[in-house]
């Protein structure tokens, strides 16, 4: 028999390698003569610079950049064999790196910008920028300001480059934008499709997990309203109507408008670049995964995006926790859904035995597939 194993991170526990190298134990531990192929994959968040590395080759470029916080960080981004950029936001406006209290009234993309400004300066003139994991909201004009984009208020001062620092916004002067982005070729992996504001946008559905209360949210998303009316009436162009324009706080809808980027789905970005639909036709069963099983897993993330293209192969999928039904699970083409923590147990607990109880779940699920 043949398996394959593709999960992404299990987040706040184990990274894909891990993760997968978990899974596979558990697959042999029951079929100790099964071929399985560990593939690492993402959806456009942490990881995406070590999957692209691993699967096409290249090197991480380290580097330091303006934190969401405004203050120096440690961050990197990929350059591949073939001169393609692969950048992570979450390397340097991410809410893994952001301070505790922090809000995204007060946090920036500044330095997502000093890493696509970095990457152009490496010569690099495809980039590939995976936008999940972030701490901001302000709609990309931190990243943009980076590469000579200017927010002004009604007296013409720059504005503050955040989430909150939109309520001033009157003007976007765009002439100072770095003459090499229009030279160059953009694709930004999302991991989710919302847009930009309103009931599914990046205030109301995210915003609260980085910190904002309830004004905050209704702030944030007013403040991005703000922003898209300027944008469209200086013909800058539309944020609005973007699918995924909501990612990493509006950052998708920025890099679209300001840099001339593709929003495209990251999950597919990478099952393309690690050849997954082609092992997939060779293959008995498949497994992927994620740390939070929840509805947004259906929707732009790697679990739903490995069974769309699974060539009809039975998948299960494993989440560290699970929010789904069995029902909804298999509704979404996934043959069983499996919960790897025991419930009751704190983060601490979890972090303990969680590479363990990861490999017996796979077990589990490997003598489901028997």
């Amino acid at each position: 028999m043949k398996a394959i194993v593709i999960p992404d991170k299990f987040k706040g526990t184990m990274d894909a390698r891990t993760a997968g190298e978990a899974i596979k134990r558990g697959i042999i531990s029951v079929m100790p003569s099964c071929s399985v192929l560990r593939l690492t994959a993402a959806d456009g968040g942490d990881g995406t610079v070590d999957a692209y590395i691993d699967n096409v080759g290249g090197e991480k470029i380290h580097l330091t950049v303006t934190g969401p916080n405004f203050k120096k960080v440690d961050s990197y981004f990929a350059k591949l064999k073939d001169g393609t950029a692969v950048i992570e936001m979450a390397a340097a406006s991410g809410l893994s790196i952001a301070e505790e209290g922090s809000t995204p009234l007060h946090t920036t993309t500044y330095g997502t910008g000093e890493l696509i400004k970095a990457a152009l300066d490496e010569g690099c003139r495809k980039l590939i920028i995976g936008i999940g994991g972030s701490a901001t909201n302000d709609g990309g004009i931190g990243m943009a300001a980076a590469l000579g984009v200017k927010f002004l208020d009604k007296d013409g001062k720059e504005i503050e480059l955040t989430g909150g620092g939109l309520a001033q916004l009157a003007t976007i002067d765009t002439s100072g934008l770095d003459s090499r982005v229009k030279a160059s070729k953009i694709l930004v992996a999302c991991d989710v499709d919302n847009p930009l504001c309103g009931k599914y946008g990046a205030a109301e559905v995210f915003s609260r997990q980085k910190g904002a209360d309830e004004e905050a949210v209704k702030q944030l998303d007013r403040n991005l309203l703000v922003l898209s009316w300027i944008a469209k009436r200086q013909n800058v162009g539309d944020m609005l109507e973007l699918k995924g324009g909501g990612a990493a706080g509006g950052l998708g809808a920025g890099l679209a408008v300001f840099l001339g980027a593709e929003l495209t789905e990251g999950a597919a970005l990478l099952l393309e670049a690690c050849g997954f639909e082609k092992h997939a036709k060779s293959a008995d069963f498949i497994i992927t995964g994620e740390g939070s099983l929840d509805a947004q897993s259906l929707h732009g993330k790697l679990p739903a995006a490995v069974a769309e293209r699974a060539a009809g192969k039975k998948v299960a999928v494993i989440g560290g926790r699970v929010l789904l039904t069995e029902e909804e699970a298999l509704a979404a083409g996934f043959f069983c859904v499996e919960e790897a923590s025991p419930k009751g147990l704190t983060m601490d607990e979890i972090k303990l035995r969680c590479v363990k109880d990861l490999e017996e779940t796979a077990a589990r699920v490997a003598r489901r597939f028997l």
